[in-house]
């Protein structure tokens, strides 16, 4: 009776204890510095390419062609990462007819044709956290919204 005791209060213990956190510092290049508010989310397979994240922040008009943010605490998982920079200020990700007509990354953004799906776009955080450089994605600047 004692061994059930303890397995039922070890597995309380795990139930109730948080996942291992980490810390995930995300670096973007090719950043147009001044064009507004960027955005930086992790978000779970549940949450992707919705409204909701697990963790993000608000660069709020980047003066450098080079963001690096660290997103603390990061629970252990697998994540999603989505960028947008909102190029034309209207606080909405803006589609067009040949897509995107605002800044965006994500994990294999470059190589993406089509609606990208979690297990392309995903990477795993563990205890040691994880460090991510993506390239930001712009429309052609003959395709950009007036200003």
């Amino acid at each position: 009776m004692r061994m059930v005791k303890m397995i039922a209060g070890a597995a309380l213990v795990a139930a109730v204890s948080p996942a291992l956190a980490g810390d995930v510092t995300v670096t973007l290049e090719g950043v147009r510095a001044g064009a507004g508010p960027l955005y930086v989310a992790l978000q779970t397979e549940e949450q992707f390419m919705g409204d909701a994240s697990v963790a993000g922040t608000l660069v709020d008009n980047p003066d450098s062609d080079r963001v690096s943010v660290t997103l603390s605490d990061v629970p252990s998982g697998a994540y999603g990462l989505a960028v947008w920079h909102d190029i034309d200020r209207d606080g909405q990700f803006g589609m067009g007819p040949m897509g995107p007509t605002d800044g965006w990354a994500m994990i294999g953004g470059a190589s993406m044709r089509g609606e990208p799906t979690f297990a392309q776009a995903s990477f795993t955080v563990d205890e040691d956290g994880a460090t991510l450089v993506e390239t930001m994605i712009y429309p052609r600047k003959d395709d950009d919204r007036d200003r």
